[in-house]
């Protein structure tokens, strides 16, 4: 009993934006909290997966010898150090200087590079504790000084700057890891609201029971009951049109307080007519005056003037003899309630009823509906 194209409807955005606005502090709540996490969650990682690692880095100057024609050789750059440095034969030379330690570990420590100019030689250490690093770094130095001797190319190699082991930290980024972790929970946060508003079937305006329905949308009952305001009004110009022949409503309150919404419904067909209303408030032409709670007997009719009966039934507790009722009655209103989850589908439930029983369905309208919701979505 619900429309089929109601599924294919567009987005409402004013609807949304005020389904939006009273959870929009949990999606503060939850890119804070998102803030906090990332950052936590780095600090972590940080902390636990972060390899102890120490370097030592050191500067060597480089003196070249002439060859036969009188020229320097300049023919050592970046790449020849590195490949010369694993070489046999200069890691004789500094495996001189570290007794007990194996070269390959020395090997896989160590790093010859030619930044700039070839005469100065860029040599890194790096290992896992600080003792192997100045250890290793010492005799690179000492031991490419010694290989100097022996080159016919070389002249000298001598340390001109040696710069102490050092720890190896990551590059802290705590705070973009924070920002991410905000950005990610926030986004999270309003996809699964806007999840959520897709799955919401709450009736709140008319618009929601025309679109779901098939059946007239034929007013809003508001929770607090001011007079003759805007809804009221123009609940009672249609139930005094479709119900005139009989003065009789016959509804079926889906949320099962038939009787307090019995008295809400006799509140606005029983008004005593006439009055001023006047002074208090304006929406348009509409002027309207809300009388005082001792003022208020005065405003309906007496018992006797009371032209219009209403007939109220829970929907949980229809029966066969309800629906005869309805029938011989010439139809049924239904009270749905405003913006209640299940609603939508205790509604499905009983027009299924109402249809196999041949029950007419003259319309329906929202019921405990939030006045103040209304003005803004109508505004």
């Amino acid at each position: 009993m619900i429309n089929s194209d109601y599924r294919r409807e567009g987005l409402d955005l004013k609807r949304f934006g005020l389904y939006l606005q009273k959870r929009v502090w949990i999606i503060i709540v939850l890119t804070v909290l998102g803030f906090g996490v990332g950052a936590l969650a780095y600090q972590m990682v940080r902390s636990i997966n972060m390899p102890i690692e120490f370097k030592a880095v050191s500067k060597l100057y480089i003196s070249f010898n002439t060859d036969e024609n009188g020229d320097v050789y300049q023919y050592y750059n970046g790449y020849t150090w590195d490949e010369l440095l694993d070489s046999d034969p200069i890691m004789e030379c500094v495996m001189a200087y570290l007794p007990g330690y194996n070269s390959a570990s020395v090997r896989e420590a160590t790093k010859a590079e030619i930044l700039s100019d070839v005469r100065l030689l860029t040599v890194t250490i790096t290992g896992n504790t600080e003792k192997f690093v100045r250890e290793v770094q010492a005799a690179v130095q000492n031991g490419l000084t010694l290989y100097a001797t022996t080159s016919e190319e070389l002249q000298a190699i001598y340390t001109i700057r040696s710069i102490s082991p050092e720890r190896i930290y990551w590059e802290d980024k705590t705070m973009v890891s924070a920002i991410t972790g905000a950005i990610v929970f926030g986004m999270v946060s309003l996809i699964a609201f806007l999840f959520g508003y897709v799955l919401n079937e709450t009736i709140c305006v008319q618009s929601d029971l025309e679109k779901r329905f098939p059946m007239k949308a034929l007013g809003i009952m508001t929770r607090n009951q001011k007079g003759l305001q805007p809804y009221n009004q123009e609940l009672k110009a249609n139930l005094t049109y479709l119900c005139a022949e009989k003065k009789t409503v016959v509804f079926i309150d889906v949320d099962d307080h038939a009787e307090l919404r019995a008295a809400d419904i006799e509140k606005i067909l029983n008004w005593k007519e006439g009055g001023q209303l006047s002074g208090d408030g304006q929406i348009g032409e509409l002027v309207w005056h809300v009388r005082s709670e001792e003022e208020e007997d005065d405003w309906f009719a007496d018992e006797s003037d009371r032209e219009w009966k209403i007939y109220p039934f829970n929907g949980s507790n229809l029966t066969d003899k309800e629906c005869e009722f309805i029938r011989r009655m010439g139809g049924v209103i239904l009270l749905i309630p405003f913006s209640v989850n299940n609603a939508s589908r205790k509604t499905e439930r009983i027009l299924t009823l109402l249809k196999n029983q041949d029950c007419k369905v003259i319309g329906a309208v929202i019921s405990e509906a939030d006045e103040e919701y209304l003005n803004r979505y109508f505004a």
